[in-house]
């Protein structure tokens, strides 16, 4: 009988722990997931703006993930999307959808690069070793104009048409929030702020400038010439 009752006082305690366990891995999961709201000076959604998170802690910067492919288009004789990000160490895409050639390069940035893209090439492919800020052209259409965040971590979203973007799996660290574009009024056209991540409610950044005028994608020409180029 004795030994039945410390049997059942032992069952009890590890039902307990078990469900102490249980409770605090629920609530870990559940605050994993981070929702960042960027808003202008007016108050209103900044969209398709880039955020990108630093650790203090490099070790977690190892994170497994499955990156997104990254492709930058031209349509229409522009660049779509006019801003893309990726994490250094990833490949672009180069995707030409119109029927004429256009001749890619890079203005500025750690990654130069020029060349031609046919309307018969499937595509061209750039590895970006290094982070930093690429601005983009076409030497055929010059009103063409594109940009291109190669970012060290794994941790970057663009910001939607809420100004919202979700960081669905963040361990726990204080974090260098990053808020870029290349319109940006600041230096580097970027913001940083720091914050203990991940919290328990979405947290709201209200941006500290303005931003100068995104340039028309368009040409100014009643024609346009080297379509044969």
């Amino acid at each position: 009988m004795a030994v039945l009752c410390i049997s059942s006082v032992k069952l009890k305690s590890s039902l307990k722990m078990l469900l102490v366990s249980i409770v605090a891995l629920l609530f870990t999961q559940r605050v994993l997931a981070q929702q960042i709201t960027v808003l202008n000076q007016q108050g209103q959604p900044a969209v398709d703006l880039v955020v990108y998170l630093q650790p203090q802690n490099e070790a977690n910067l190892v994170v497994e993930f499955v990156p997104v492919k990254a492709e930058v288009h031209q349509k229409d004789k522009r660049f779509s999307p006019y801003i893309t990000v990726v994490q250094k160490g990833q490949e672009v895409a180069f995707v030409n959808q119109d029927d004429i050639t256009h001749h890619i390069y890079s203005a500025l940035g750690p990654k130069r690069f020029s060349f031609k893209l046919r309307n018969e090439q499937e595509q061209e492919l750039i590895l970006f070793e290094k982070s930093g800020h690429v601005s983009m052209g076409c030497n055929i259409h010059d009103w063409m104009s594109g940009h291109l965040l190669v970012v060290d971590t794994p941790f970057y979203a663009i910001t939607d048409s809420q100004g919202q973007v979700v960081f669905d799996s963040l361990p726990e660290d204080d974090f260098t929030v990053q808020v870029w574009h290349p319109q940006l009024k600041l230096t580097d056209n970027q913001q940083s702020q720091t914050f203990h991540l991940p919290q328990e409610h979405p947290l709201t950044i209200t941006l500290e400038a303005e931003f100068d005028s995104i340039p028309k994608q368009q040409s100014l020409d009643e024609f346009e010439f080297l379509e044969g180029y």
